[in-house]
């Protein structure tokens, strides 16, 4: 059998997969073609919930049920279809032999693939901050997150100072949700005086959003007490304290980075055009040309999400990296690759190749509690509105691309239940 590698099972890596099983299906080829889901954990994470449940009281779910709505078994995914999952970390890809090394599991011949590889945190060689700060980029990190202020609470610390290095979605929502928690923390453990602030380096929060979106997001956190401090950069970083360039020394209890990601260190020795940024560079096509004439590829490679940089004809910066986007690609990626197979298989002479246009899709920002900020079109809705437009959002996400529907809404209505106990009204 052909072997059709996807390595990295998030969004767009996953949504890969299902869409090639139902089109191999369709075509009667998944005797002959074998597609191969690669990650190094057995879970699909649904990364809009982190911050959730980084914030989620462990008076209200235990963490097995708070695992349960933001992380989903492959196994379960997969259920009833033709596709071999591995469990296992990737230690290099060789695209011109077309063989992946794995770490103690040895090596996996492919004849076509696919690159959804993700990110992983930059801290920008800012020196202490992978020492000293938390991150929120899995589950794990949500519970460090929640562990850390917890504790915190329980060593009855006063005037508890939470720092977030970073302005983004992440950043701004996560700052949000801390705020309110810990005031709910301090009456349940007596103490007062907690903050929260954001450091960003743009002059506002949310770089690159509407400046409807942005001036309502800053509102907001402010309303809610979060502290802002925009065009500054964190320059080092102690155990205690961040020492920015402007000369500033901001002192923290917990410090938590969402200041950046970087494409995957698996990417780093791949022979693919790239990005000034480091990001592999795929065509319209979503294929992935060889950084030089001389160097000849295993066949065509497919690359998308977090590890790539799109640019849009004539557009000086990359389109953002949603969990929209990465599904968007992989609907491309997957009709290119069947057009390949089709082509191999002498079912037609020439692939017909679809490209990939970025869309303007409708996006919500969560700032604490039961408000959020969601943009369709050119509609802006706020406060409870946008916070149940998020709801419907991540519905419609579990129904249209991971789960099964009656689990999916199972799940859905599950987590509905325990974060509407965990969200504090807006």
């Amino acid at each position: 059998m052909k072997k059709i590698i996807i390595a990295g099972a998030g969004f767009g890596g996953l949504k890969t997969a299902l869409l090639l099983h139902a089109e191999l299906l369709r075509l009667g080829l998944l005797e002959k073609y074998e597609i191969v889901l690669i990650d190094r954990n057995p879970y699909h994470t649904y990364t809009p919930l982190l911050y959730e449940a980084a914030t989620t009281s462990k008076e209200f779910v235990d963490l097995a049920g708070l695992e349960s709505v933001v992380t989903f078994p492959i196994s379960m995914i997969l259920k009833g279809k033709k596709i071999t999952f591995l469990e296992r970390s990737m230690s290099r890809i060789d695209l011109e032999k077309g063989v992946i090394s794995f770490v103690n599991h040895g090596d996996l011949l492919f004849d076509y693939a696919v690159l959804a590889l993700g990110s992983e945190t930059n801290y920008f060689n800012i020196p202490g901050m992978a020492e000293h700060a938390l991150t929120l980029k899995s589950f794990r990190d949500a519970v460090e997150i929640r562990d850390a202020l917890w504790n915190k609470m329980e060593q009855h610390v006063r005037g508890l100072r939470v720092v977030i290095g970073g302005g983004g979605s992440t950043g701004v929502e996560l700052a949000g949700e801390v705020r309110l928690w810990l005031e709910e923390l301090e009456q349940e453990f007596k103490t007062n005086g907690s903050s929260v602030t954001i450091i960003e380096g743009m002059p506002t929060v949310l770089g690159g959003f509407a400046p409807k979106i942005v001036a309502k997001v800053m509102s907001r956190l402010q309303k809610i007490g979060v502290t802002l401090m925009t065009q500054e950069f964190i320059q080092t970083v102690s155990a205690t304290a961040a020492s920015l360039k402007s000369g500033k020394t901001v002192p923290f209890d917990v410090l938590i980075w969402t200041g950046g990601v970087k494409p995957s260190s698996l990417t780093d020795q791949l022979p693919l055009r790239r990005d000034k940024r480091g990001h592999i560079d795929p065509s319209d096509s979503m294929d992935c040309p060889a950084i030089s004439d001389g160097i000849s590829l295993h066949g065509r490679i497919y690359a998308l999400g977090d590890a790539t940089s799109f640019y849009p004809s004539g557009a000086e910066r990359p389109i953002p990296m949603t969990a929209q986007t990465a599904i968007g690609q992989a609907k491309v990626v997957a009709h290119n690759l069947i057009e390949d197979i089709e082509a191999a298989e002498g079912r037609r002479a020439k692939g017909s190749y679809v490209s990939y246009t970025p869309k303007e899709y409708p996006y919500v920002i969560p700032v604490g509690g039961k408000y959020a900020v969601a943009k369709i079109g050119p509609l802006v809705l706020s406060g409870i509105a946008g916070w149940i437009v998020k709801c419907f959002v991540e519905l419609y996400y579990l129904l249209g691309d991971v789960l099964p529907n009656g689990h999916a809404m199972r799940i859905w209505l599950k987590g509905l239940g325990i974060f509407l106990r965990n969200d504090r009204l807006g």
